[in-house]
């Protein structure tokens, strides 16, 4: 048989096969709810099958069953492959689970507002299983978070469009670089880590040789899309920042993806841009050092030829930390990414210094779906599942970062702390919205290789990023409209029961104002779309 028509073969039956499994367990889930109709069952589905995180939330849901006896909780594991289609599947079906773990590129905003419920009341109420903390028991829920869920752009439990809370978080995630120091004593006879981007990428021609001169296919760093997206946007960032504080317009040190792609089309900065080149060049010096056809490869790969010893390093974060000290059989370091400052010689200046971790935001992130049988019961589990004690326990058991004020991190992931100090990140070309990210991807394996170019990649995208780019301001200004239109009517019925009580009048004033914001960009995206066209 065709090898390409049995691999299409095998993965239509894989998928066939994962919506017959999913189909079997909602199934016999219904079968179970109707047995106990005295028992409130609450199905919380994830599709994070990483060492640890299935074991972390059995502990916390065993200590939840404990304290309500009428109640069961169960786990719907998802593989991460057909999220997106089984996930749709239950919406439009209309029987998902209660709970169910959400992503802003998975879920749109339409998604949210059509199935899922706002949790911005909830979270403005105090979480009661924090009563026995003295400096929690006074706090709102919401305020119990490390970094209280400031409502950002990229972060995926809060709608910036809808300006609603949709998810609850359950852990903090950063990204750093895992090393074999077995594999780099043998090559260089040195495990000793690179602390600059010039150190980085000398180590990196050094295993190189080595293991040319010892005769073994050995690549100095595993590679993904998914992969290299996470160092490599990193890097990209730090070599722009001076651009992107020359292109945040309204100075609150944040530059968003609107902003950056407002900025585009009215001719502020392109590809031509020096730094913007410089961060592809960045791209390129890393890609050099990852085996051929990465750009083809999944992150499992990635791990797999990591574990195996094919590669000596390789850049993914806190989700896959516990995978890889459990299966490596070799000793495993991790370093953070090398920095480059403003003193680098051929990438310092557009950079300020490294990038602060300080906002990030939290992960795995859980949603209450509109059609839940026990909604109450559902957000009590939640507030159960991010109290500290509870948070505690479920980072202990997982080895993923807490995201819970005053909880400990665990020692097996101290490398994974956030960084508090630094600057604020650049542009990268990976982060402007769908369209265009769908551009980098479908043309970053020019970046890669013997025959790598900066300037085949630009040339090759001159055209398509102008479209690209229209097209994802053309979507967020229907957005915008959606949103004026559904929060006009809120705000209506908040200056009726404003007359009530001090609450209302809060919740108006805050939805005003963002309303507001959000009418300011629709025009300013209108303005952009018309006064700068793009030929299509």
């Amino acid at each position: 048989m065709n090898p390409k028509l049995w691999g299409r073969n095998f993965t239509v039956a894989l998928l066939i096969a994962a919506f017959a499994y999913s189909g079997s367990m909602v199934w016999k889930h219904h079968r179970e709810d109707a047995a106990n109709s005295e028992v409130e069952v609450i199905r919380l589905a994830h599709w994070q099958l990483e060492p640890g995180m299935r074991e972390a939330f059995d502990a916390i849901i065993a200590d939840y069953e404990a304290l309500h006896p009428n109640v069961r909780v169960k786990q719907v594991n998802i593989p991460g492959g057909v999220w997106r289609q089984w996930l749709r599947t239950q919406l439009v079906g209309g029987n998902p689970p209660d709970l169910i773990e959400v992503a802003n590129y998975l879920v749109s905003d339409e998604m949210f507002a059509r199935y899922f419920v706002p949790l911005t009341s909830y979270l403005e109420e105090p979480n009661h299983y924090n009563s026995e903390e003295p400096d929690l028991r006074e706090s709102s829920w919401r305020e119990s978070f490390v970094g209280e869920l400031v409502p950002n752009e990229p972060v995926h439990y809060y709608s910036a469009n809808l300006l609603e809370y949709y998810a609850v978080p359950n852990a903090m995630m950063t990204v750093r670089v895992f090393y074999n120091r077995d594999l780099m004593k043998e090559l260089i006879g040195s495990d000793r880590v690179p602390e600059t981007f010039a150190e980085f990428t000398a180590l990196c021609e050094a295993l190189k040789i080595g293991a040319r001169k010892q005769a073994k296919r050995i690549q100095p760093l595993a590679g993904s899309i998914f992969n290299t997206r996470q160092m490599t946007a990193s890097l990209a960032r730090v070599v722009t920042q001076n651009l992107a504080i020359e292109l945040d317009y309204n100075h609150d040190l944040d530059l968003t993806m609107f902003e950056g792609n407002v900025a585009y089309l009215r001719d502020r900065w392109s590809y031509d841009t020096p730094v913007v080149r410089q961060s592809l060049e960045l791209i390129r010096e890393v890609c050099r050092y990852m085996s051929p056809g990465w750009v083809q490869m999944k992150r499992e790969d990635a791990m797999l030829q990591f574990l195996q010893g094919q590669a000596a390093m390789l850049a993914t974060g806190t989700w896959d930390a516990s995978g890889i000290l459990q299966q490596a059989q070799f000793n495993v370091g991790i370093f953070q990414f090398p920095e480059i400052d403003a003193d680098n010689e051929h990438y310092g200046e557009g950079s300020l210094g490294p990038i602060s971790e300080s906002n990030t935001f939290g992960g795995v992130p859980m949603a209450l779906s509109q059609t839940s049988k026990h909604p109450e019961r559902a957000i009590d589990f939640l507030r159960y599942l991010t109290s500290r004690r509870s948070n505690t326990k479920f980072s202990e058991t997982s080895n993923w970062l807490p995201v819970i004020k005053g909880v400990p991190i665990p020692q097996l992931v101290e490398a994974f702390r956030p960084i508090a100090d630094g600057y604020i990140p650049g542009l990268s070309a990976q982060s402007f919205g769908q369209s265009p990210d769908k551009i980098y991807d479908s043309h970053v394996h020019l970046l890669s290789g013997e025959r790598a170019s900066v300037e085949a990649y630009v040339e090759a995208t001159r055209e398509l990023y102008p479209k690209a780019i229209r097209r994802e301001l053309n979507r967020m200004s229907k957005t915008y409209r959606e949103t004026i239109r559904q929060k006009d009517s809120v705000m209506a019925g908040l200056h009726e029961l404003e007359k009530d009580g001090d609450l209302a009048r809060s919740k108006f004033d805050i939805v005003a104002a963002k309303q507001i914001e959000v009418e300011a960009l629709l025009l300013q995206a209108q303005r952009t779309i018309t006064d700068y066209r793009v030929e299509d």
